[in-house]
């Protein structure tokens, strides 16, 4: 169902999606939201979700993959933890892809409550630790490699996660 990737959609991995949309209705829009969440290169979502034939999962059987949807759009992990029987089963790659969205959200809303240094903002590894619901110091220092790798725009450096703002 995935389309392939032409000119128009290269730089802008959401469009193909967004195309597929508009005809899919059902089973189909199901599938596409499915494939969406496990798409490497997609990290917004809030296009997708104004879409008609996406806006009518939310009630009925499908509203678990809706309100999975709308989650990777605006929420955390925090939220999916605290959301789980109203959303879908995450598998473990969407599960990463929302944790790596979640560090990125959590250094655009703190703006008042992060360490600034030069044009950068901190986020200390405890409070991230905490939204992540991680153990331990390694596993967080993989994730946040992981994030990096796949484009966001994060550095680790002395116990501070550093989005940059320049």
């Amino acid at each position: 169902m995935i389309a392939e990737k032409t000119p128009a959609t290269s730089n802008n991995p959401l469009e193909q999606f967004v195309l597929l949309a508009k005809t899919a209705k059902g089973a189909a829009a199901v599938e596409l939201v499915k494939q969406v969440l496990e798409a490497p290169g997609v990290h917004v979502f809030g296009e997708l979700l104004d879409m008609p034939n996406v806006k009518e999962l939310e009630n009925g059987q499908h509203a678990k993959h809706f309100n999975t949807l709308h989650l990777f759009a605006y929420g955390t992990y925090k939220d999916y933890l605290k959301n789980q029987s109203n959303l879908l089963e995450l598998t473990p790659a969407q599960k990463k892809k929302l944790q790596h969205l979640t560090i990125v959200t959590l250094a655009t809303k703190m703006k008042g409550k992060l360490v600034f240094y030069n044009c950068v903002k901190c986020i200390p590894y405890s409070l991230l630790l905490q939204e992540l619901d991680m153990r331990n110091v390694r596993d967080l220092e993989d994730l946040i490699i992981e994030a990096i790798y796949a484009g966001k725009r994060i550095v680790l450096m002395e116990n501070f996660i550093w989005k940059i703002y320049c």
